[in-house]
């Protein structure tokens, strides 16, 4: 006799749940109790197989991965270090060391190349658990954000604006002719030739990660930019 399954794809669970019972696979936040499966956290499911449950939590805090390209705020600096707010339970430090150019005989103040309010894109250098995470800017394209519009989404959906191999991302810097900086931290910088531009496509970023599921987030930002289109036409 197979047991049975709760809830479907799509569906919106609350602490306490239960999902199913039985030889069931569940992955994401759960609770079991013998072979009773309950939702631990606000979660989307997503039916991956027969057998096969993912919760998705709907509120996920940011959780900084080596390598992650993220967009911060300078909240402090210190005698060789900018401290910044990555969006994160984790405050993360950009050593001088990790500038290029380094700071220069001429500048004597840390605050002429960053100040307390900035905009910086960074990539995650390192980050264990045991220390705050470590910022580089030394790659080309990050440092100081000059200008454009921050758009803030939860950080367990900013997937879906990068895409499959950035497919969403190009789709969306072509179509709309706009350049994206996309933080795997939940924040996305939209940076266009007008004020217009930027807020057009802020405003299909914000809806494509206001909904609890989307299956295929390419054909959604589609959707979206007519919908924006015929909206700013009007």
């Amino acid at each position: 006799m197979r047991m049975p399954l709760y809830v479907s794809s799509g569906q919106l669970v609350v602490p306490g749940e239960l999902i199913a019972e039985g030889s069931y696979e569940v992955h994401g936040p759960f609770v079991a109790s013998g072979k009773r499966y309950y939702a631990k956290v606000l979660s989307v499911v997503v039916v991956e197989k027969a057998k096969q449950v993912r919760l998705i939590p709907l509120k996920r805090a940011y959780i900084p991965n080596e390598g992650d390209l993220v967009v911060g705020k300078v909240i402090d600096i210190g005698p060789t270090f900018w401290l910044v707010d990555i969006n994160s339970p984790y405050t993360a430090l950009l050593l001088i060391s990790e500038i290029s150019p380094r700071l220069s005989p001429q500048q004597k103040e840390m605050s002429e190349i960053f100040r307390v309010g900035d905009l910086i894109a960074a990539k995650v250098l390192s980050f264990d658990f045991t220390h705050d995470p470590l910022l580089t800017v030394k790659e080309p394209k990050l440092g100081r954000i000059a200008r454009g519009l921050l758009v803030e989404v939860a950080p367990a959906r900013v997937s879906r604006v990068i895409g499959k191999k950035g497919q969403v991302a190009d789709y969306l810097s072509e179509t709309l002719g706009v350049e994206l900086i996309v933080g795997r931290n939940g924040r996305v910088v939209v940076i266009g030739k007008s004020p217009d531009d930027e807020t057009l496509a802020a405003y299909v970023v914000t809806r494509l990660c206001e909904k609890p599921y989307v299956e295929d987030p390419l054909e959604e930002a589609k959707k979206l930019v007519e919908i924006a289109k015929k909206r700013w036409a009007a």
